[in-house]
């Protein structure tokens, strides 16, 4: 699948790095990464559209993205700027909704793309892996609904005054 030892070498820095993965052994990253898919986007090029049913975690490897919407007045706002490290559309390998926002390469990029059905796989077939990575991002959840909801408070208490 790799066509170069450092090619694998970087794509398993990049999941090792991701704070979802970390903690992770080399064997396990190794049967994570030959789950996944790793895809190239050229500058300019749609890594997805709102509106799209969302099935795939991203992982940017090298490059950039944008996270975009269209305005009132029709033009693109730039939601989120990502760089190599940065990961996206997690909660699409748990819920099959439509995507909010689209994102955008932003340069020529590399990205290990996670899907749904390769994260059940790995599931069924090494339960104990599968069990890591389920409570790592339920760890990551409930963190992202903690941070919403004091930020939800915090905005509350502004609009009263």
């Amino acid at each position: 699948m790799f066509k170069k030892n450092t090619e694998f070498d970087a794509l398993k820095t990049a999941l090792k790095n991701c704070p979802l993965f970390e903690g992770l052994k080399d064997s396990e990253l190794k049967i994570l990464l030959d789950a996944a898919h790793v895809r190239d986007y050229s500058e300019g090029e749609a890594v997805f559209n709102e509106g799209t049913i969302g099935l795939c975690f991203y992982l940017i490897v090298k490059g950039s993205a944008k996270i975009v919407t269209p305005g009132d007045d029709g033009k693109t706002v730039i939601v989120r700027e990502l760089t190599a490290g940065d990961f996206f559309s997690e909660v699409h390998l748990f819920a099959e909704i439509p995507h909010t926002v689209s994102c955008i390469s932003s340069a020529l990029s590399r990205l290990i793309v996670i899907a749904k059905p390769d994260l059940e796989d790995i599931i069924k077939i090494n339960s104990k892996l599968g069990s890591r990575l389920l409570l790592k991002f339920l760890g990551y959840f409930g963190e992202r609904l903690d941070a919403i909801y004091t930020e939800n408070k915090e905005l509350r208490l502004k609009l009263s005054k």
